[in-house]
């Protein structure tokens, strides 16, 4: 059940790894306990065939041998019998209802495992990456997340059931027909080799179909969101074009999946009823007395032709049952293999991205001063283009760098930089005189002040959204909401608002402008009291120049007792920092102009 996958983490090199969604040892475990208890029960249906053929066969025997009545030791056995078919149809029942109780916790297990490992890597994404569309992310986290779990909970435990229970029927069969059992071996495999060949078509069209969800999905809400765009620009009845000729799309690759999985049907169908009704015919044929060979010695009787004719079905059951599951295999693998790509990388580092230990100069309990950031020797490529080669840089504790440049100099790369959010090829940062590791970097993204170009504001109130910049379990006063706005300019804005803090807002703060939605992130980091840097890109991008003065004051107070770095294009953050605050981030030795 263990497969790996090449995955491109880092640009230039492959790393081999698991997939998403693979199971850990105590899923695994539940879901092998499972596909052993189904052949349990299965197993249990051998002695309920026997006791059923034994008291039918004695019943026959008797009807063909001229009996007016039963003999009356059959009464006595007849009882018996059906008392232990019933003890048996109930631990049938037990074993099933309990197999797939269990490979149900551990189908809802993994899904909630997949999706937790989703959010933490988009949590891990730089905000300067590339994101997939908001309907695209839902999708893959909604829609292919749950068609993991008939993979696992129907087909992966038909496994263990296919392995065991068709073996133990066909040893049982051959001491008592060896024709009997050579029909069974001679169909049996049958099965599945169609069913595998049908499968990698099937995985194909699922993949497609699966596309074509989360693109619509990403087309359907990216346009409600930018519905008032649309209607400035007369583009709706084309929106409505291209959605409809997405759900088309769709459409003809939902159909294509269900006629792959029509003919599968077809197919278990077709050979499990061929090797049942040769199994009856030849078991028909020599009770007659047409067929005299197939057994070792003694033909065949009622009891064990009974006996075989019930054994058929059961031995093609785990068979029909392995293939129905199969298009669950079809689109649980290809919805893993999407998913792994999703965040390759990021999840690539799973076991490395788990907060460590911090140094007391760096935790969030001992730090005391603002720490001094080093890029030694710093080299990082994106696609074979480097951004920055054997690029050094220093930012005293407590000091305030701007940095400006042209555009893909390299300035948000540098944030992220210090934000733990690349993977260096080469060099060394180093905050407060500690190795950036991922432990480091999680812990210390706990203690910055961050503002960038366009801050997002959520649905919720003006106070729920100031809040979301305090530290975890801070307790912020309302005196300190508005101590917070000030500095940003924006008090007086809140204060003239319907509810004040209260007042709700839209999404992505709708009926705001631009510039009062940079304020109020601007007073969402001033809540970050206790936080010892200051990252800021490009904080006055497309703002007046009464909001940009408003911001750069802002940030001056912020600034102090604490280390800031400012990605900038606007010249007036010279006067407000002064000129030794100041580098040219295209000027410094090491670092490209190549695109970020």
């Amino acid at each position: 059940m263990t497969r790996k996958t090449k995955t491109k983490a880092i640009p230039g090199k492959e790393t081999s790894r698991q997939p998403m969604g693979e199971p850990t040892g105590e899923q695994a475990a539940r879901l092998r306990r499972a596909g052993i208890l189904l052949a349990c029960a299965d197993l249990l249906w051998i002695g309920q065939a026997g006791v059923i053929a034994f008291v039918l066969g004695r019943v026959l025997e008797a009807e063909v041998a001229n009996a007016t009545t039963p003999g009356p030791d059959l009464y006595p056995l007849a009882a018996w019998s059906f008392v232990g078919l019933v003890a048996l149809a109930g631990a049938r029942m037990f074993l099933q209802n309990h197999a797939l109780d269990t490979a149900r916790i551990a189908a809802r297990d993994i899904k909630r495992c997949v999706r937790s490992d989703l959010m933490r890597a988009a949590a891990r994404r730089s905000p300067s990456e590339e994101f997939p569309a908001s309907g695209a992310f839902a999708a893959h986290v909604g829609d292919q997340v749950d068609l993991l779990g008939p993979y696992y909970r129907n087909y992966v435990p038909q496994i263990m059931r296919l392995k065991i229970v068709p073996v133990a029927i066909l040893l049982v069969t051959l001491p008592v027909s060896w024709i009997a059992a050579l029909i069974l071996l001679v169909c049996g495999p049958v099965i599945p080799l169609f069913m595998a060949l049908i499968g990698m078509r099937a995985q194909a069209a699922s993949q497609g179909q699966q596309e074509e969800l989360t693109r619509l999905g990403g087309l359907l809400l990216d346009r409600v969101k930018g519905l008032e765009t649309l209607k400035l620009f007369g583009a709706v009845g084309r929106t409505k074009d291209d959605i409809r000729a997405a759900g088309e799309d769709f459409r003809i690759g939902t159909m294509k999946v269900l006629k792959i999985a029509f003919l599968s049907s077809t197919v278990l169908e077709l050979f499990s009823a061929l090797g049942i009704a040769f199994c009856a015919v030849y078991v028909g044929f020599t009770l007659l007395g047409d067929i005299a060979v197939g057994t070792w010695g003694s033909p065949l009787s009622y009891t064990t032709g009974l006996f075989i004719l019930l054994l058929a079905p059961e031995f093609f059951a785990p068979l029909r049952a392995f293939a129905a599951a199969y298009h669950d295999r079809a689109a649980g693998l290809a919805a893993q293999e999407k998913l792994t790509d999703l965040f390759a990388e990021e999840i690539g580092h799973n076991d490395t991205e788990q907060p460590t230990a911090m140094p007391v100069s760096v935790s969030s309990q001992g730090l005391q001063t603002a720490p001094e950031i080093e890029f030694e020797n710093v080299t990082l490529a994106f696609d074979g283009t480097h951004v920055f080669e054997d690029f050094s840089l220093t930012v005293p504790g407590g000091g305030t760098l701007v940095v400006n440049g042209a555009s893909g100099a390299g300035k948000t790369t540098l944030l992220d930089c210090v934000l733990g959010f690349q993977s260096l090829q080469a060099g060394h940062v180093r905050i407060g005189g500690h190795e950036l590791s991922a432990g480091l970097a999680a812990g210390l993204r706990q203690r910055v002040m961050w503002l960038g170009q366009s801050p997002k504001l959520f649905h919720g109130s003006v106070r729920a959204n100031l809040l979301r910049g305090a530290a975890p379990r801070a307790e912020v006063a309302e005196e300190d909401l508005w101590t917070a706005l000030e500095l940003a300019g924006v008090d007086t804005l809140v204060r003239q608002l319907p509810d004040g803090l209260a007042t709700q807002l839209g999404e992505d703060g709708f009926g705001f402008s631009v510039g009062e939605i940079r304020r109020i992130a601007l007073a969402r980091a001033a809540i970050r009291r206790d936080a010892v840097m200051l990252l800021a890109d490009e904080p006055t991008a497309g703002l007046d120049a009464e909001t940009a003065a408003d911001v750069r004051a802002g940030l001056n107070v912020l600034a102090k007792g604490r280390t800031a770095l400012i990605a900038t294009h606007d010249p007036l953050f010279e006067l407000s920092f002064g000129r030794k605050s100041l580098v040219d981030l295209s000027a410094v030795a090491g670092c490209s102009e190549a695109a970020q």
